[in-house]
């Protein structure tokens, strides 16, 4: 004769039949969601490095362009300045045709001197012409200042600026300063012309920049009256 199963195992196999039905013993589904990897993450920060990297030295490029163009603009600013004075000085009177004094005025930070009529330039006169280093009214620093007028006008002309934010204006002339026979018969650079009946045989113009201006000026030496 066969036993049935006891008491206890039927009432056993009832509670899992039950947990099963009630579903509190069943495997958890899979919900098809999953987070990021640790290796994902590392590569994400790593594009991320990467493309900042990437940014910041665009960036830093384009300033560095815009400075350069900025240096360059400046600078040729400084070459038609200089062309300018080679340009006007070359046109120096030499000598009066009426053996009138030469009008000529040479210090250490200031030239005058009478310019011979243009025809090409339009300048049908002879023209005064000064050049100096002079503070320009609501700017910074000194200017290089021309004031240009005819010869005959009735009103000065109202000065130019040449260059803005400039530290000082050097001039120097080298010429034979005194009369023959004597010790300064010898031709020589001086930081003023005191002859008053010729002009020096050359001219040098130094324009200083503050020490963080990035323009330049190259030693410029001028012949006067070399279009005369």
């Amino acid at each position: 004769m066969v036993e049935g199963p006891s008491p206890n195992a039927r009432r056993a196999v009832d509670s899992g039949t039950r947990a099963v039905r009630d579903g509190r013993g069943a495997m958890p589904a899979e919900t098809g969601e999953s987070g990021f990897t640790l290796v994902e993450m590392l590569v994400s920060l790593a594009l991320t490095a990467l493309i900042a990297v990437l940014l910041i030295q665009s960036l830093q490029a384009t300033g560095l362009i815009n400075r350069n163009g900025q240096r360059l603009a400046a600078q040729e600013e400084v070459q038609l300045v200089r062309g300018h004075l080679r340009r006007t000085l070359a046109d120096a009177v030499r000598r009066n045709g009426d053996g009138g004094r030469v009008t000529f005025l040479g210090q250490g930070d200031h030239l005058t001197a009478m310019i011979e009529a243009n025809y090409e330039a339009e300048r049908v006169s002879r023209m005064r012409f000064d050049l100096v280093a002079a503070a320009i009214p609501g700017g910074t620093g000194l200017g290089l200042v021309e004031t240009a007028e005819l010869a005959d006008a009735a009103t000065a002309e109202r000065p130019e600026i040449l260059l803005e934010g400039i530290a000082g204006l050097g001039l120097r002339y080298f010429g034979v300063q005194g009369q023959p026979g004597s010790a300064e018969w010898q031709p020589r650079w001086a930081t003023q012309w005191l002859r008053k009946d010729r002009l020096p045989s050359l001219v040098e113009v130094t324009v200083v920049f503050p020490a963080s201006d990035s323009r330049r000026w190259p030693a410029l030496i001028l012949p006067l009256g070399a279009g005369s």
